[in-house]
Formats: structure tokens, C-alpha cells, sequence
């Protein structure tokens, strides 16, 4: 477990809770969806400088080998070759380019990989364990496992770090040593952006595992992001214990 100094030190460089989630006014939430959530893109790995390197190398050759076949005054011997080298050149600079790792987001109700019109969002609520191991922050969930590279998505790791000590602190697993690998966050670090919409259906009230088929129905803990029906809404959430009431937000879903 991190030292409470050390997850203390990361909590307040995460904005609180009550600016991009659930700002109250007379005690009431506000709607949810007027919440926001943080964008972060992955810095270039070095299989992707190596794709734009092997890519414009691709290219050059695909110019020579046409100019060589086709553009000289008397074909140049061995043009074809170059062409065909510079083709596989280029699709393989191309492959690795693209395998660019994909945005992650950062919010209120959880973090999304990729583009949040086809990826789900992960509720802090799902989250088991929040660990370092080897080069990646890793997420534990009942559905399997969650890496994000410590050299490619470290700032976005340090805000899923900074969040969960403020939400989910007892799931965090990180030594002071594994804090130090984290970047230092800044206010100005990952693009605000309007939250994600969760996904209602299949799920259930995890007080009463009860289906949830209305959003008029749909009671959202603004800490861990824990959904519960209204009409089983308890006094306390049972994801993180925080003080539930009846005027607890409803979700801006799909489904």
C-alpha cells in the first residue's frame, strides 16, 4: 500500500470533486450532464517514431523507383526492385504508425480508452486494484485486466491515480517508489472535454440487483460512480461508503 503522504501529495493536484463532477447548488447536484472529463493522448512510442521513420524511408524510395521506371530518359536497372522495397517499406511503417495507443479519459464517472462512442466507460466503482507492475499502471476489474504504458500514457496514469486516491483510495496499491515513476500533474495537463455518456443497459442497482431499464430510475453515486434504481437508493454508497440521498444525480445514459 502507498505511504498516505505520498497519496496525499498526488490527491491535490487532481481538481476537486465539486468543479468536474457534481458542483452542488442549495445542496442539490447539479446535471450531470454538464460534467466534464479530462483527455489525454499518448505521447509517440518508439514503435511509432520508428513507423514514421520507416514510412518516409517507404516513400523515398517509391519516388526514386517511379522516377527510375518512368520518368528517366532510359530506365534505371533496378528501379523495380526499389519499388517493390519501398512498397513493403512503407505498409510496414504504415502498420507500426497506426498502432499509435489510443486517448484515454479521465472523469467523474470513470476513464475510457479510446473513442467513447465505441469503447464503454470504466466506472471507479469496477475498479479492484490499482497497482504498478513493471512499466504499466494496471487496473483490475472483474472483467479482465486494464494496462496503460507508464512511457506513452504516464500523465493519464497519474490522473487515474490522483482521482482514485480521492474516490477509491482504499484500492490503490502503489509504493512510494511506484509514485515517483508517475509524472508531476499540472491543472493544464489533458483537455477538458463534456463527460461520456454511461451505458445503462444490462446493468443492475448494486444495492438490490435490480435492472435498470429508465434513466428516469437511475441513481448515480458522484464519488465512485456506482449505480443504484431510486427506489433502492441506501443511506450510504456500497461501492465507497460515501452518504447517498435522494436527490443523488440521475445518469446521462444510452440504452
Amino acid at each position: 500500500m502507498d505511504a498516505p503522504g505520498e497519496r496525499d501529495k498526488l490527491a491535490l493536484v487532481s481538481t476537486p470533486l465539486t468543479s468536474e463532477s457534481t458542483a452542488t447548488d442549495g445542496g442539490r447536484p447539479s446535471d450531470p450532464a454538464a460534467a466534464v472529463e479530462r483527455r489525454f493522448v499518448a505521447l509517440p512510442s518508439r514503435g511509432v517514431q520508428l513507423g514514421i521513420g520507416l514510412s518516409a524511408l517507404g516513400c523515398a524510395a517509391l519516388g526514386a523507383a517511379v522516377f527510375g521506371l518512368w520518368l528517366a530518359r532510359e530506365p534505371i536497372s533496378g528501379s523495380g526492385w526499389i519499388l517493390l522495397g519501398g512498397a513493403l517499406v512503407l505498409a510496414l511503417g504504415l502498420g507500426l504508425w497506426l498502432r499509435e495507443p489510443p486517448a484515454v479519459r479521465v472523469g467523474p464517472r470513470g476513464i475510457t480508452i479510446g473513442d467513447p462512442r465505441e469503447a464503454q466507460c470504466l466506472p471507479w466503482c469496477d475498479m479492484q486494484r490499482i497497482f504498478v507492475e513493471g512499466s504499466e499502471l494496471r487496473i483490475s476489474t472483474a472483467r479482465g485486466s486494464v494496462r496503460l504504458s507508464l512511457a506513452t500514457q504516464g500523465r493519464a496514469a497519474a490522473r487515474i491515480v490522483a482521482e482514485a486516491a480521492q474516490r477509491i483510495g482504499a484500492r490503490l496499491e502503489l509504493s512510494p517508489r511506484a509514485h515517483e515513476r508517475l509524472p508531476a500533474l499540472a491543472e493544464s495537463d489533458g483537455e477538458i472535454v463534456p463527460a461520456g455518456r454511461l451505458q445503462l443497459a444490462g446493468r443492475k442497482c448494486l444495492a438490490s440487483g435490480t435492472s435498470i431499464t429508465f434513466e428516469s430510475d437511475a441513481r448515480l453515486c458522484d464519488q465512485c460512480a456506482a449505480l443504484y434504481h431510486r427506489q433502492h437508493l441506501p443511506a450510504e454508497c456500497k461501492s465507497c461508503g460515501r452518504p447517498l440521498t435522494a436527490a443523488a444525480p440521475r445518469v446521462a445514459a444510452t440504452g
